[in-house]
Parts: C-alpha cells; structure tokens; sequence
C-alpha cells in the first residue's frame, strides 16, 4: 500500500484551486478534489507497518495554526519545468509539523521520501508543455491567492494508482492541539 500524510484543504479551496486549471497544452491536471498540501512521502508499504505509523503519528502534539495558498511555481528548471503549484505560506508551522511526522515515521523504523521539503499544492505535470505556455501561466496567476486556512489536523492517505489517474483515500485523521481562545 502506497502511503503519504497530508493536509486535506477545505472544499471551496479546492473549488478556488479548480479555477486554475487549463491554458497548458499537455499539461496532466490533478483533479481539484484530489488537492492536499503533502507533508511527508513514504511509498509502499505491509500493513503492519502502517499500524505501526498511524500510532506513531497518533502520538504527534503540534498546536493547530493558519496557512495561505499565494502564488504559483514550478519545479523543475524554468526552460524544462516538471511540476506546476501553487504555493503554500505560514512556512514555519508546516515545517516543523513536517519534522515531526518525519521523526514519528522513522522511529518505527519506516522511511520518508528524503527530498528538501516545500510545501505546496501540486496542479499539473507539464513535462511535454511548451515554456511560453507555461511561462504565460505563471505570470497571468502570479497573484493568485485564497483566504487563509485554519489547519486543525493532518492525515494518513493511501494512494492507488488507476490507468488514468491516482485515487487518495483518507486512512487515519490526527487532531492538531486546538488554539487557546
């Protein structure tokens, strides 16, 4: 099983995100209902294993906070782009969020995609686009932007892989510690 923890968005973010589909001669679309914000990829798995990482991560005490959507990029380089996103703010929270489901993770001895963390919001694949089209693309949506988004939890997704695209399915969600009010 295919696992991966994230951060679900709020359905009129995904609706606000929907809205930057197209423009991008054979770009791949992510699906808008399919919108997270990954904090941690940690690939196929046995089930024992994933009990071990659901309690693991049960066990997480992170305060909840508030993040933005601002902006889009791309990874990858600007001639031979890869991945298109929309990016994602309040970058010290998610970090050290991040960190710790890391740490969970590797302590029950299972292993974390170790590339440099950058949260975002993954849109499209665009590895056959033509540049001046997404070029266009990240200009015309530079100032793009949603409200903020109050982050009360995460949760341990699978994925499973179809002809035609990735289906996530929540597995376990996690409380995040509720702000004082």
């Amino acid at each position: 099983m295919r696992l991966f923890v994230a951060i679900s968005l709020p359905d009129e973010i995904k609706e606000n995100i929907s809205y930057l589909r197209g423009g991008i001669p054979d770009a791949r679309w992510i699906a808008a209902e399919n919108s997270h914000v990954t904090l941690a990829f940690i690939g196929e798995v046995q089930s024992p294993m994933m009990q071990d990482i659901s309690l693991a991560l049960g066990r997480i005490r992170h305060p909840a906070f508030e993040m933005n959507i601002e902006g889009v990029g791309v990874f990858g380089s600007n001639k031979r782009p890869r991945i298109l996103w929309a990016g994602v703010r309040n970058i010290d929270s998610i970090n050290l969020l991040h960190k710790k489901i890391v740490t969970a993770i590797e302590g029950v001895g299972a292993s974390v995609d170790d590339r440099r963390f950058r949260p975002h919001i993954t849109l499209a694949r665009v590895h056959n686009s033509p540049y001046e089209r997404v070029r266009n693309f990240l200009t015309d949506h530079a100032l793009f932007r949603t409200e903020t988004i109050p982050v009360d939890g995460f949760a341990l997704f699978s994925s499973h892989l179809s002809s035609t695209s990735a289906i996530y399915q929540e597995e376990v969600a996690f409380d995040l510690i509720p702000a004082a009010s």
